[in-house]
């Protein structure tokens, strides 16, 4: 199987208001909209940047999306990008028979087609398998338009770069499993003593960005979903992780999840912002203070 590219982050949102608060309080900025019928639901896409992949918001106006994590919405699945989506759904079903949510793939926005692996069959994640075929339309359209005043998106008070997407697995070996299963290469492996976790990040590109195995070795995150895992956050890389606090805090107080930043992995100071006051979703920033240290092994190496 081919490396894939991450391609981007689907958070689904109950309404056009939660949309636009989440990428006011975020420092988002909107790249173009469209509507998916296969779902019923209006899309709203994030500009990407260099090793950084966009967020899509799905907003759903009827179906099974409305009920998603009962109705709240919160982080969907994460989406590669690939030549043939056809070709993946044939290798991913040659390996695991009925894995495929699509016996074939459904058009997305104007300029993709797209397929499914069912998160039963995928270490608990929802994954979804891009294919572009088009150009991009629904450039310069204002998605919020119908909400009239409340609808203006005011200047991004600073523009963010995905850092890494957040998915906690149970154990190394599901974290192998999940690796191996969709193609990911790693980079680099740490541990962070905050949250007694090992990482593992896998490899970035161009307009890609990496993922962030977390493998609990106790503590809080044993716990996340029961247990079973999933994906926990997006994160989101800043200039100066306090500055961040100090604006967060302001407009919301006792929003962020530290007092101070903590340290991640060896090269990043973090802090979070607690869900419960972003719209449901774990938001991490990440400030970037040393070199990655590559010195530790690929765990999966044998």
């Amino acid at each position: 199987m081919k490396p894939m590219r991450l391609h981007h982050v689907g958070i689904v949102l109950p309404t056009l208001q939660k949309a636009h608060d989440f990428i006011e309080a975020n420092g988002l900025e909107i790249d173009y909209a469209g509507f998916v019928n296969a779902y019923h639901a209006d899309l709203i896409f994030t500009k990407k940047g260099p090793f950084s992949s966009p967020l899509e918001m799905i907003i759903p106006r009827e179906g099974v999306l409305t009920k998603f994590n009962n109705g709240k919405g919160g982080i969907a699945h994460i989406a590669f990008e690939v030549d043939d989506v056809e070709a993946v759904r044939q290798e991913m079903e040659a390996e695991c028979p009925g894995c495929m949510l699509e016996k074939k793939a459904v058009l997305g926005t104007d300029d993709i087609i797209v397929n499914f692996r069912r998160p039963s069959t995928n270490q608990g994640i929802l994954v979804e398998y891009v294919q572009t075929t088009a150009p991009i339309t629904g450039r310069g359209v204002n998605p919020f338009e119908s909400m009239g005043e409340d609808g203006k998106i005011n200047t991004s008070w600073h523009p963010m770069r995905l850092h890494h997407v957040g998915i906690v697995l149970p154990t190394m070996e599901k974290a192998e499993a999940f690796i191996k299963a969709n193609g990911l290469e790693v980079d680099y492996a740490g541990f962070v003593d905050a949250y007694h976790a090992d990482l593992i990040f896998t490899k970035k590109g161009e307009f890609s960005t990496p993922l962030e195995m977390i493998i609990p070795r106790e503590g809080v995150l044993t716990k996340f979903n029961n247990g079973k895992g999933g994906i926990a956050h997006i994160a989101f890389e800043v200039d100066d992780v306090e500055a961040v606090r100090q604006h967060m805090e302001k407009e919301c107080p006792g929003c962020m999840l530290e007092k101070k930043a903590v340290l991640g992995t060896d090269d990043i100071i973090v802090n979070f912002r607690r869900p419960s006051t972003n719209q449901g979703i774990l938001v991490e920033y990440v400030q970037t203070i040393a070199p990655i240290n590559r010195n530790n092994p690929n765990p999966f190496e044998k």
